[in-house]
Protein backbone atom coordinates (compact mmCIF):
# COMPACT_ATOMS: atom_id res chain seq x y z
CA UNK A 1 0.00 0.00 0.00
CA UNK A 2 2.77 2.45 0.95
CA UNK A 3 6.54 2.47 1.34
CA UNK A 4 8.34 5.69 2.29
CA UNK A 5 11.03 7.17 4.49
CA UNK A 6 13.45 9.93 5.40
CA UNK A 7 17.00 10.11 6.74
CA UNK A 8 15.98 8.49 10.05
CA UNK A 9 13.18 6.02 9.34
CA UNK A 10 11.70 3.66 6.77
CA UNK A 11 7.95 2.98 6.92
CA UNK A 12 5.84 0.34 5.26
CA UNK A 13 2.05 0.20 5.38
CA UNK A 14 0.45 -2.94 4.07
CA UNK A 15 -2.83 -4.79 3.99
CA UNK A 16 -2.71 -8.30 5.38
CA UNK A 17 -4.65 -11.16 3.80
CA UNK A 18 -7.18 -10.74 6.63
CA UNK A 19 -7.86 -7.17 5.42
CA UNK A 20 -6.13 -5.63 8.44
CA UNK A 21 -4.03 -2.50 7.76
CA UNK A 22 -0.58 -2.62 9.39
CA UNK A 23 2.14 0.03 9.95
CA UNK A 24 5.77 -1.05 10.25
CA UNK A 25 8.63 1.34 11.01
CA UNK A 26 12.39 0.72 11.13
CA UNK A 27 15.17 3.02 12.25
CA UNK A 28 17.57 3.58 9.33
CA UNK A 29 20.32 1.72 11.15
CA UNK A 30 18.27 -1.51 10.85
CA UNK A 31 17.45 -3.63 7.83
CA UNK A 32 13.79 -3.80 6.82
CA UNK A 33 14.20 -7.56 7.02
CA UNK A 34 14.79 -7.19 10.78
CA UNK A 35 12.07 -6.85 13.39
CA UNK A 36 10.45 -3.39 13.07
CA UNK A 37 11.11 -0.72 15.69
CA UNK A 38 7.36 -0.07 15.83
CA UNK A 39 4.40 -2.09 14.57
CA UNK A 40 0.84 -0.77 14.64
CA UNK A 41 -2.21 -2.80 13.63
CA UNK A 42 -5.90 -2.26 12.90
CA UNK A 43 -5.42 0.91 10.88
CA UNK A 44 -8.15 2.67 8.95
CA UNK A 45 -8.00 4.13 5.45
CA UNK A 46 -9.62 7.27 4.01
CA UNK A 47 -9.96 7.45 0.24
CA UNK A 48 -10.36 10.42 -2.06
CA UNK A 49 -13.24 10.89 -4.51
CA UNK A 50 -11.39 8.90 -7.17
CA UNK A 51 -10.78 5.98 -4.79
CA UNK A 52 -7.11 6.84 -4.22
CA UNK A 53 -5.83 6.37 -0.68
CA UNK A 54 -5.38 9.74 1.01
CA UNK A 55 -4.92 8.96 4.71
CA UNK A 56 -4.16 6.16 7.16
CA UNK A 57 -4.95 6.31 10.89
CA UNK A 58 -3.58 4.09 13.65
CA UNK A 59 -4.17 4.19 17.42
CA UNK A 60 -1.31 3.28 19.76
CA UNK A 61 -1.55 3.66 23.55
CA UNK A 62 -2.60 7.30 24.05
CA UNK A 63 -1.41 8.46 20.62
CA UNK A 64 -3.01 8.79 17.20
CA UNK A 65 -0.79 8.25 14.16
CA UNK A 66 -2.17 9.92 11.03
CA UNK A 67 -0.35 9.40 7.74
CA UNK A 68 -1.40 11.67 4.89
CA UNK A 69 -0.46 10.91 1.29
CA UNK A 70 0.28 13.94 -0.91
CA UNK A 71 0.75 12.98 -4.58
CA UNK A 72 2.93 15.15 -6.79
CA UNK A 73 1.13 17.51 -9.14
CA UNK A 74 4.01 17.18 -11.59
CA UNK A 75 4.48 14.16 -13.79
CA UNK A 76 7.47 12.27 -12.44
CA UNK A 77 7.51 14.44 -9.30
CA UNK A 78 8.05 13.19 -5.76
CA UNK A 79 5.09 11.91 -3.73
CA UNK A 80 5.16 12.73 -0.02
CA UNK A 81 3.78 11.24 3.17
CA UNK A 82 3.28 13.31 6.31
CA UNK A 83 3.17 11.45 9.61
CA UNK A 84 1.48 13.31 12.42
CA UNK A 85 1.49 11.84 15.93
CA UNK A 86 -0.94 13.37 18.40
CA UNK A 87 -0.67 12.53 22.11
CA UNK A 88 -3.38 12.62 24.79
CA UNK A 89 -2.58 16.31 25.47
CA UNK A 90 -3.16 17.08 21.77
CA UNK A 91 0.54 17.85 21.28
CA UNK A 92 1.49 17.06 17.67
CA UNK A 93 4.75 15.97 16.08
CA UNK A 94 5.08 15.81 12.29
CA UNK A 95 7.54 14.17 9.88
CA UNK A 96 7.74 14.64 6.12
CA UNK A 97 8.84 11.57 4.16
CA UNK A 98 9.27 10.69 0.50
CA UNK A 99 7.69 7.76 -1.28
CA UNK A 100 10.20 5.06 -2.16
CA UNK A 101 9.97 2.20 -4.63
CA UNK A 102 8.95 -1.04 -2.92
CA UNK A 103 11.85 -3.51 -3.08
CA UNK A 104 11.04 -6.50 -5.29
CA UNK A 105 11.52 -8.96 -2.44
CA UNK A 106 8.76 -7.19 -0.41
CA UNK A 107 6.11 -6.84 -3.10
CA UNK A 108 4.24 -10.06 -2.36
CA UNK A 109 4.78 -10.28 1.42
CA UNK A 110 1.98 -9.67 3.91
Amino acid sequence: MAYFGDQQFTVRIDELKSGEIRYLCWHKSNSILAKPSLMLCRGTVKRGGNGEIREFTFLHDDRVFTIEYIPSKLKGGVNYYFIEVTDSNHKKSTWKMEQRPIPKYLRNLS
